[in-house]
């Protein structure tokens, strides 16, 4: 197998198991709380999205987060809806 080659699926791999840490730089954004403006007014910081989606603390209403020790939700959760 040629060396680009290799490299080229060892990057996709990387990226594709690295989620949306390495997507967000990718332009590839998760969920937005725009989409549920009422809901997430007022949220400014990632204690306030893991007060409602964290796996121990969050709200029994809000989806859990598969990734709750990343940091920067906001980054990757505040764009325009598509």
């Amino acid at each position: 197998m040629n060396k680009k080659y290799t490299m080229a699926i060892i990057l996709g791999v990387v990226i594709g198991i690295s989620g949306c840490g390495y997507g967000y730089y990718l332009g590839f954004h998760g969920p937005s709380i725009k989409s549920f403006p009422d809901i997430h007014e007022g949220i400014t910081e990632d204690s306030d999205c893991l007060g409602c989606h964290g796996p121990e603390d969050g709200s029994d209403d809000a989806p859990k987060t598969t990734h709750p020790a990343f940091t920067g939700c906001l980054d990757c959760h505040n764009d325009s809806p598509s």
